[in-house]
């Protein structure tokens, strides 16, 4: 007889039920339970992770944009044109720069046509009624472009006011040559009614602006010869939107001067508010 192992039918029976008894217990360590607690650690979990998740958004640094947003009431432009922010150099000289400025010249075909270029020749652009309501006006209210004209039908002018600032500027820098600019239509000074409020309007809309603004910029002081006193250096550094890129891109998509001129009459049943007139 050869010899060998007998293994009996029960042993066998013993060895399948443990290995059968420990697959069991692996999978029960392995498969999470499902019940109330279970729920309860992944929400946890989640609600932590989202925290750090928003955490780490609020540390971020703002962008560019986001900083012109928070500085500026609802504006089409931020939605549409990222502005590059800049650092220049404030020439802030007592007398004349080198080369000269063209912006201080009081009188010269040169000097108007710059003043022409950065203020009065920037025409409108065109927004929609959603624009409207989210600058507080009413579409109702507004001057809407007729469709006729080619804008389609939600379209409403808008000035962009940085070019009706620099009207004003200009407005007050012909003021100051009165005679050379207005006298002939408008008499002797002070001339007529309306351009005394058109100067005054340009005064304090002006005013309102800076002050609105605020800068912070800080203005040191040097010692000057011939000068008694500390004198202030107005060469400071600033930190700007690239008006330049501002200004071509508002000329790239302002509304034809042809549109505009057209425009002569509100459509029949329009709102037209009362004429422009002194306090009473």
């Amino acid at each position: 007889m050869e010899s060998g192992t007998f293994v009996r039918d029960d042993d066998l029976d013993g060895t399948s039920s443990s290995r059968d008894g420990a697959e069991d217990l692996e999978k029960a360590l392995l498969t999470p339970s499902q019940g109330p607690l279970f729920w309860w650690t992944t929400l946890n979990i989640g609600l932590f992770i989202g925290s750090c998740f928003l955490w780490l958004q609020s540390r971020k640094s703002p962008g560019v944009q986001d900083q012109w947003r928070s500085t500026s009431f609802y504006s089409p432009i931020l939605e549409r044109f990222d502005i590059p922010k800049i650092t220049r150099l404030t020439n802030g000289t007592l007398y004349d720069t080198n080369p000269p400025s063209i912006l201080r010249q009081r009188i010269g075909k040169e000097a108007d046509d710059e003043w022409h270029r950065i203020g009065d020749h920037v025409w409108p652009l065109v927004i929609g009624e959603e624009d409207v309501r989210r600058l507080g006006k009413d579409p109702k209210v507004a001057v809407k472009i007729p469709e006729a004209l080619g804008h389609g039908s939600d379209a409403y002018i808008a000035q962009t006011e940085v070019f009706h600032h620099l009207h004003c500027l200009d407005m007050l820098r012909k003021e100051v040559s009165y005679e050379h600019y207005y006298e002939s239509k408008e008499g002797p000074r002070p001339g007529g009614a309306q351009h005394q409020a058109h100067i005054g309007h340009c005064f304090d809309i002006l005013a309102q602006a800076i002050k609105c603004t605020g800068s912070v910029d800080m203005i040191t002081f040097n010692w000057v010869e011939n000068w008694e006193q500390p004198f202030p250096d107005f060469m400071n550094n600033k930190v700007c939107r690239d008006f330049d890129a501002l200004l071509d891109w508002v000329n790239d998509h302002a509304m034809s001067p042809e549109v505009f001129q057209m425009m002569k009459t509100p459509p029949p049943g329009w709102p037209v508010m009362p004429e422009p007139g002194p306090a009473r």
